[in-house]
């Protein structure tokens, strides 16, 4: 292996698809005070993009 990074893959859009519907239930969640539930949402989106963000690097 040559230690390169893989390109993306339909699994990758796929877990981009999951940040953003994630993303959005967070915000719903939080304006219909739903507050702790908000919480554990926002702790997946975070894994998620740090995901993603580990992808760019």
């Amino acid at each position: 292996m040559s230690g390169a990074p893989e390109a993306p893959d339909l699994g990758d859009l796929v877990v981009v698809l999951l940040a953003s519907t994630l993303a959005g239930l967070r915000d719903r969640l939080s304006r219909d005070g739903y507050e702790r539930a908000a919480d554990l949402v926002a702790d997946l989106v975070e894994a998620t993009d740090d995901y993603l963000a580990g992808m760019a690097a």
